[in-house]
């Protein structure tokens, strides 16, 4: 009996120790200046006026590896730097799945990470992600 009440006040005590959540995850990809302006009706953002569309602009971000923007439903989009954080000494950049998959892989590790998941793979680090503000048809993304 004592070890049971023993084995349920652990298990209870987990419940109180503090958690892992993204907020505490390492920072793999390095800070660089974002900030980025565009409206959706321009036609290089085509793909994002509807749910599940990215777009990856190119020439932002670390290393200039890119920014993925994805929309995820009629009132939000997310924002993702391109560069593969499992190996960021290699500087690879990931490559945007079929439009509509919500994914994108990295062509050096065959990571596939899924933007609706908040750019998290199935194992590994998720993608470095920019915040964004949407009003109307103008997108900002930055840090």
């Amino acid at each position: 009996m004592r070890a049971k009440i023993a084995k349920l006040l652990v298990i209870a005590a987990s419940f109180f120790l503090p958690s892992s959540c993204g907020e505490d995850e390492p920072e793999i990809v390095p800070d660089v200046p974002v900030h980025i302006e565009f409206y959706l009706n321009e036609p290089f953002y085509n793909n994002i006026t509807v749910p599940m569309g990215a777009v990856k602009i190119p020439n932002e971000g670390y290393n200039n590896n890119g920014i993925i923007v994805f929309r995820l439903n009629q009132e939000e989009i997310v924002a993702f730097d391109a560069t593969c954080p499992q190996h960021i000494a290699v500087n690879a950049s990931v490559a945007l799945d079929e439009n509509g998959s919500g994914t994108a892989t990295c062509p050096h590790c065959h990571t596939v990470y899924y933007f609706y998941n908040n750019g998290y793979p199935t194992k590994g680090y998720k993608l470095k992600s920019y915040q964004v503000s949407f009003r109307g048809d103008l997108v900002g993304i930055y840090n």
